[in-house]
């Protein structure tokens, strides 16, 4: 049996104090690279006193509110007001984990907005230019945190 956690292959007989580490590592690298709606990262400290419930909640939450192309923020107890709207959603949160998903929905929805513009569908329109703007701030931020984690890839 094979397991997989943040995209990384994890072997089923790995003593579980290493396991625990391995994916705490992980999420504080995670944590450390996320994106809000606005492009702007946001704040994580490994070491606050408040990490390990940070932890907890992402565990939970990230069972519940997996995205195609991020995560939602907004906190387990609360309903969303807005299914189907995340890219508008304050809650919304990203990684550089889903760069060439954004950069294709944004291709799609410069596609739709032409599409919805010559058919006269006005507040269609300006719906999906709002998606638009965000994966216009989204976008650039993520490559930005890629670039910081691979360094020697710019280079070449």
């Amino acid at each position: 049996m094979t397991t997989w956690a943040f995209g990384q292959f994890q072997y089923p007989t790995v003593p579980l104090h290493v396991h625990d580490a391995t994916i705490r590592d992980e999420f504080d690298r995670y944590q450390s690279q996320r994106v809000n709606v606005s492009g702007k990262r946001l704040g994580y400290d490994p070491e606050a006193p408040t990490a390990s419930a940070e932890w907890v909640k992402h565990n939970l939450n990230r069972i519940r509110d997996s995205l195609p192309n991020g995560y939602c923020g907004r906190p387990a107890q609360q309903d969303c007001p807005h299914p189907n709207a995340c890219l508008t959603c304050p809650d919304f949160q990203t990684t550089p984990q889903f760069l060439q998903i954004h950069r294709r929905q944004a291709a799609n929805n410069q596609q739709l907005i032409a599409r919805a513009d010559a058919d006269g569908h006005e507040r269609l329109g300006e719906n999906l230019r709002r998606v638009q703007v965000n994966l216009e701030k989204i976008i650039p931020a993520l490559e930005a945190l890629a670039d910081e984690s691979n360094p020697d890839d710019s280079a070449s």
